[in-house]
């Protein structure tokens, strides 16, 4: 299971849904943050392409991976 301040590569699978801090190449795009969800791999960016890193900021989980709503 991930851990708070783990840092993932594209290609990587997400192992827990969260937010997450998005680092790219400098000069590319400042830091921001995006939701990513349980077992979809971690995408490259656009224009730094694998050099991005996607570090875990808080634990979540998905509506659809939550026992209470599954079908």
């Amino acid at each position: 299971m991930a851990e708070v301040g783990t840092t993932y590569k594209p290609g990587d699978k997400v192992e827990h849904s969260g937010i997450y801090d998005v680092i790219h190449d400098k000069g590319h795009r400042i830091r921001h943050q995006v939701t990513c969800v349980y077992d979809e791999p971690f995408p490259p960016c656009r224009g730094c392409g694998h050099g991005v890193r996607f570090r875990l900021v808080v634990k979540a989980i998905h509506v659809t991976h939550d026992e209470d709503f599954k079908k």
